[in-house]
């Protein structure tokens, strides 16, 4: 994370406990008093649970320590998190980091939600990765109309799970996304969680479009960890595009002006990365959705550009290696690292990304590029002129939005105050006290994670 966005963890409180349990009263309270009323309120919780694997617990004699290499302290952690899970009682639960490769967590996971009256998926991260997302629905409230994995298939082997729950008050229904973006490992990281979440829109607009819902439009919430904060080019892109986010709504609602916190990172820093994104009916103007692909041909002309490559024929004889006057799918792919798009430190597109935007290049399916499908996609002098604008300052990850959006909502300003037939109202949404007052808890506090549990209550309008 840049150290701009980050915010140093602070003297630890003296009041443990009072803080948490409160927190916990209170979560009681609202899911009781929506209980009561039989509404069709949905609660959506998030929570990266901090996969044992990666949980440290290092010593002076073995520092890379990993808890994995005592089951029981992961076992005995995982039954506190899910107390917890119970006591909040949500009606969809988006659990990141689940150890889903060991078998005695898995069979715990299975037996708490199964006495709580939970219908449990997991979507494992893809290349044999040992954690990967859980996503629970509470049966007696919600139904699961559908429910979909979604691979990205990226260098981050990351994935999301998009559930369609109707409720069982009034059968109104609702799109759930749960998923964990890449971590910023590098300047480059925050291209890579855009094209994640353009493959989030992508997948989405499709399942709008298929006949069991047939075009309708309906409320999105998408959460987990983002791996970014408030002023990332992922948030800055979604709210752009009409999504709010639940909890910075909720604080600015209530007027609190400090800054949350949500994530303890291995640098010591406390950071916002946990976040629940809404987009109502009514703010979805055309249809959700974006190309990630368009979005990487926008990166792939400005990183050429940046080569000082400034018009289409020279870029064309760049990529055209034996001077054919054509482009093959190898010419493609290594131009694609010649230009630093490919392997460490780069946005990392991965082989089966390059080849998928050859075959969109390739109007006519021949196997080959021609100049005229090369120029279509690429447009180097209108993306020289573009950046030699004076009066614009976007930069690549701004390309890749600008681009991507054009599938999807024109960017405006939206009024969260403003609804329209079909849309939810976020009714409160919150984390654990300390983290509202921008700290990390002790760990008499809280101990459960390095990230704190988000949860949102939301009410049809």
């Amino acid at each position: 994370m840049p150290s701009s966005t980050a915010v140093r963890a602070r003297a630890p409180s003296r009041a443990p406990t009072r803080r948490l349990a409160t927190t916990r009263a209170r979560t009681i309270a609202t899911r009781a008093r929506a209980d009561a009323r039989g509404d069709a309120s949905v609660r959506v919780m998030t929570f990266n649970v901090l996969c044992p694997e990666y949980k440290r617990a290092g010593t002076k004699e073995n520092d890379d320590a990993r808890e994995s290499a005592n089951v029981e302290d992961a076992l005995r952690r995982n039954e506190k998190i899910l107390d917890l899970i119970c006591d909040a009682s949500p009606d969809v639960l988006c659990v990141q980091e689940f150890w889903h490769a060991n078998e005695a967590m898995r069979e715990l996971w299975t037996r708490r939600l199964r006495e709580a009256s939970y219908d449990a998926a997991v979507t494992p991260r893809t290349s044999g990765r040992c954690d990967g997302l859980l996503t629970a629905v509470k049966r007696d409230r919600l139904e699961v109309k559908d429910a979909r994995d979604v691979l990205f298939n990226d260098c981050g082997d990351r994935v999301a799970h998009v559930a369609r729950v109707a409720s069982k008050a009034n059968g109104r229904e609702t799109l759930v996304v749960n998923t964990h973006l890449l971590f910023p490992h590098n300047e480059n990281s925050s291209l890579i969680r855009l094209r994640e979440v353009f493959k989030i829109l992508e997948f989405l607009r499709e399942l709008q479009r298929e006949p069991a819902i047939g075009g309708k439009k309906l409320p999105i919430v998408i959460t987990g960890d983002f791996n970014g904060s408030s002023s990332g080019r992922v948030y800055r892109f979604l709210t752009s595009q009409g999504f709010t986010n639940a909890l910075d709504a909720c604080q600015g609602r209530e007027g609190c002006a400090t800054s949350w916190v949500s994530h303890l990172n291995h640098h010591g820093e406390c950071v916002g990365v946990d976040h629940m994104f809404l987009l109502n009916p009514s703010k979805q103007v055309l249809e959700i959705g974006a190309s990630w692909k368009e979005a990487v041909f926008a990166m792939m002309r400005a990183k050429i550009v940046q080569q000082g490559i400034v018009d289409d024929v020279a870029a064309f004889k760049e990529f055209d290696a034996n001077s054919d006057g054509s482009l093959t799918k190898d010419e493609f792919i290594e131009f694609a690292n010649k230009i630093g798009l490919c392997g460490e430190k780069s946005p990392g597109l991965l082989t089966a990304e390059l080849e998928a935007l050859y075959e969109a290049c390739d109007k006519d399916g021949n196997g080959e590029i021609d100049f005229q499908e090369f120029v279509q996609r690429m447009d180097i002098k209108g993306m020289a002129d573009l950046t030699s604008d004076p009066n614009l300052s976007l930069d690549i990850g701004d390309f890749m939005a600008s681009s991507a959006a054009d599938q999807v909502v024109v960017s405006q300003s939206w009024d969260d105050n403003v609804f329209g037939e079909g849309d939810l109202q976020i009714e409160c949404a919150t984390l654990p006290t300390s983290m509202l007052e921008g700290r990390w808890p002790t760990s008499e506090e809280f101990d459960l994670s390095d990230h704190g549990p988000l949860w949102a209550d939301f009410t049809p309008r």
